[in-house]
């Protein structure tokens, strides 16, 4: 008790006052603890339910179902997110949608491949509301590439493709003869640092229009008649195995044996079905056009051939496949060229070696070439010319990919 003038004053109230407003900031400190705490909760179970929600509405969505937003609805609800507008509420959207509030399209795709799912909710409180907050709102979201199949030119239209993740010298050229590729250029899908591609002949020169590679690209300077800008290591390599789906097709014919039999000069359009090898000499004949041989077991070798003129089908499952090797069968290819081939459609061994002894003067192969290595040599003439129109493309599955 203090005195003032003459007159006692009583400091009671005040202890009283300071008690009062540290009980207050108590439950105010306890408040934010556990409401906070439930706030953070809900905010944790409503984005897993955003990010449950967003990839359901996708798969959905490129399975063709025309309800993928009620989907992502259900599922929203599943976890807890009824869209009752007033505890909770659930926005789904492409986010080529005005209301959408993503900024898609990503990496250059079509907006429409976007799906965005908003989850607002409110967390009513308990002991904040003493300090005036009843509610907490959160707001999540979550945004899926929902990108459909598709069909297109295999590993971007180049000629040429090695496909073998980590060999050094996957793609090879090399010998005393020109190689020229047009239409496309050659990809090395090797990471191998120092010699993804290899060439070390400088009495020929090898002219494409790009060079690119995932690994070190080692050359004779002055071998590669190909732009400087051109020529560029540190690409993204090719999954392998190829992501895209095997070709389908129904043997027409089968064959057992070395093909072709002798006698055989000219096969049918088709499916041709092959357990054996595919050989070829030098005074051989085979003609053909909308034919597709599938190599099931035994390698490939044509030495030369008098008359050699193979066209792949222009429709059907195999349009634009003139020879496939599966991935299980690993026996090399070998081309040695005689000026009277005339060949159009891919030719793709994705287990296997491919070797090209040159195809002589005034001879072009129609084609785009996918092996496991690649090598270019010999002392004829190489000429590939690659047209996508001519050749087959492959069907890439859906993808889903999770984006925020």
């Amino acid at each position: 008790m203090k005195t003032t003038h003459g007159m006692k004053i009583s400091e009671r109230g005040q202890a009283l006052v300071l008690f009062a407003a540290a009980i207050i900031g108590l439950i105010a400190l306890t408040g934010l603890a556990v409401d906070g705490g439930n706030a953070f909760a809900d905010r944790r179970n409503a984005q897993n339910a955003a990010d449950t929600a967003a990839l359901a509405s996708s798969l959905a969505k490129i399975r063709n179902n025309s309800d993928w937003k009620t989907v992502g609805h259900n599922r929203a609800a599943d976890n807890g997110y009824d869209n009752n507008g007033s505890s909770n509420s659930v926005e789904i959207y492409t986010c080529n949608e005005a209301a959408a509030t993503c900024s898609a399209p990503y990496n250059g795709a079509d907006a429409n491949e976007y799906i965005q799912v908003i989850i607002v909710s409110q967390v009513d409180t308990y002991l904040a509301e003493v300090v005036g907050i009843s509610q907490m709102t959160n707001r999540v979201q979550a945004i899926v590439h929902a990108k459909p199949p598709e069909t297109k030119s295999l590993y971007d239209g180049n000629a040429m493709v090695g496909l073998a993740p980590h060999d050094c010298s996957t793609v090879v050229y090399q010998g005393n003869a020109d190689a020229t590729l047009t239409g496309g250029g050659i990809f090395v899908n090797s990471d191998c640092a120092t010699s993804a591609f290899f060439n070390h002949s400088g009495s020929a020169y090898l002219t494409s229009p790009w060079l690119s590679s995932v690994g070190g690209i080692q050359y004779v300077v002055g071998a590669l008649n190909i732009p400087a800008d051109k020529i560029q290591n540190g690409f993204q390599p090719y999954p392998y195995p190829p992501e895209y789906a095997a070709p389908t097709y129904t043997c027409d014919y089968t064959w057992s044996g070395t093909f072709p039999p002798h006698g055989v000069t000219h096969v049918s359009p088709g499916v041709h079905c092959l357990n054996g090898a595919f050989r070829l000499q030098a005074n051989d004949v085979l003609t053909g056009t909308g034919v597709t041989f599938v190599v099931q077991s035994g390698y490939v070798k044509w030495n030369g051939g008098d008359l050699v003129q193979l066209s792949a089908p222009t429709s059907g499952p195999t349009k634009g496949m003139l020879i496939y090797l599966p991935i299980t069968n690993t026996s090399p290819i070998t081309f040695n060229g005689n000026a009277n081939w005339s060949v159009s459609g891919t030719i793709i061994a994705t287990g296997s070696d491919i070797t090209v002894n040159g195809t002589q003067d005034g001879t072009a192969m129609n084609s785009q070439l996918i092996g496991y290595t690649v090598k270019l040599s010999g002392n004829g003439n190489t000429s590939i010319n690659y047209n996508a129109a001519d050749n087959w493309q492959g069907t890439f599955p859906p993808m889903l990919e999770m984006i925020k």
